[in-house]
């Protein structure tokens, strides 16, 4: 009786052994032989099971790292996978709740084999933009869970706005001298008068001086934006502030300003020597436009805490305090009519952002209509910076 109960349960074991491995069952094989095979499936099982979880954590780890919300289901709808920016959704509250809602009832309709897709605008604060998609997953033609990316488009929604805005401004920009070149030179051609002539020459070279600032300003613009990591080096602010003012100095003198500059030899910053003085030049061209006759405009130069702040100080027009916030965008300005008559293009204080930007500083300014205004560019110090001659100012506005 034992015998045939030993010879039972070497029988059950192998058949177990054998739904394990997949082998074969031996007709004479004994407990220990089956044992042994039993054994050796168990540890393959063992060591293919931990293959398995390592595999999830490196893909768990993986879909951690994509910019998109992934959420995976099963064939009964029950969640049993979120990456770090899905489980934000999860028990969320206002928009980030519509977008979990809306992301559930993808997933129940992918269960069924139907794909979906939804474009939801939250109004925050901040205001986003969400794009929801589901697919089934499918394994020989059965459905066995879906899958939900959700994607914030926001930035590049904005980015196209942005591009959009951009080619209808320079279109229009564009358009305004163009058209009057074509039309001088059309009434040109047809007037024999020489002082008429002459009138009408004189106004096709400005309308054509004001196309060649626009374009330059763009393609000084477009390079500083193709800049987004500039080479970063000691620049001996002396030397940036100096080269702005004297392509500036023709101009000031035209206009009677006097342009005054106080900048110890001592005082860097590191950064692009090109595009400092780039920057540097549009506030001071922006001060001499709209300062008046007679007038003075002060560069000064100061350290503080590993920042150096250069500030143009004019005592012009000033700018209202209900465009503060706008005069950084490209192609702004504040009074379009005296922009013209100065021959402003509307981009030399978005190319000083840029630089800003670009530099890992900011630019900011204070202002008061019939006053004057101080704009300030903030900019990391380079060596030899370690006197503290920053002034105290009014809050800024910043950008």
């Amino acid at each position: 009786m034992a015998k045939l109960k030993r010879r039972s349960l070497a029988r059950n074991l192998a058949e177990l052994a054998a739904r394990i491995d997949g082998s074969p069952v031996g007709r004479d094989e004994n407990t220990v032989r089956v044992m042994s095979r039993l054994e050796a499936a168990v540890n393959r099982l063992s060591n293919e099971s931990a293959a398995a979880a390592r595999e999830c954590e490196r893909l768990s780890v993986a879909a951690d790292h994509i910019s998109e919300g992934v959420v995976i289901c099963d064939e009964s709808g029950e969640v049993v996978f979120r990456n770090t920016l899905a489980e934000a959704y999860a028990g969320a509250r206002h928009g980030d709740a519509l977008v979990e809602r809306t992301m559930a009832e993808l997933l129940a309709n992918a269960l069924e084999g139907r794909a979906g897709r939804e474009h939801l605008d939250l109004w925050g604060p901040p205001r986003r933009a969400v794009v929801l998609s589901a697919l089934p997953l499918q394994e020989q033609e059965r459905t066995v869970g879906a899958v939900a990316v959700v994607e914030d488009v926001s930035e590049r929604l904005r980015l196209e706005a942005m591009r959009r805005d951009f080619v209808a401004n320079i279109s229009h920009e564009l358009k305004t001298p163009v058209g009057a070149v074509g039309i001088l030179a059309e009434t040109l051609a047809a007037e024999d008068d020489p002082d008429v002539t002459r009138r009408l020459a004189g106004r096709m070279q400005v309308e054509a001086e004001r196309l060649g600032h626009i374009i330059e300003d763009l393609l000084d613009l477009s390079r500083i934006e193709a800049e987004e990591g500039p080479a970063r080096e000691p620049v001996p602010m002396h030397a940036a502030v100096g080269q702005a003012v004297d392509r500036l100095q023709g101009m000031a003198e035209m206009r009677r300003i006097r342009l005054e500059v106080d900048v110890d030899h001592d005082v860097s910053v590191l950064g692009d020597f090109r595009q400092l003085v780039s920057a540097v030049h549009n506030l001071l061209e922006n001060a001499v436009k709209y300062s008046d006759s007679g007038s003075t405009v002060r560069v000064e130069v100061g350290v503080g805490e590993g920042e150096v702040a250069v500030a143009v100080v004019d005592h012009g027009i000033g700018i209202p305090e209900r465009d503060l916030g706008r005069i950084f965008e490209r192609f702004y300005r504040v009074d379009r009519a005296r922009a013209r008559d100065t021959g402003g293009t509307g981009l030399g204080l978005a190319i000083v952002r840029h630089v800003a930007y670009n530099h890992g500083g900011q630019v900011s300014v204070v202002s008061k209509e019939g006053e004057g205004s101080t704009f300030t560019l903030l900019l990391p110090a380079g060596p030899a910076c370690s006197r503290t001659l920053l002034p105290a100012s009014p809050q800024p506005a910043t950008t």
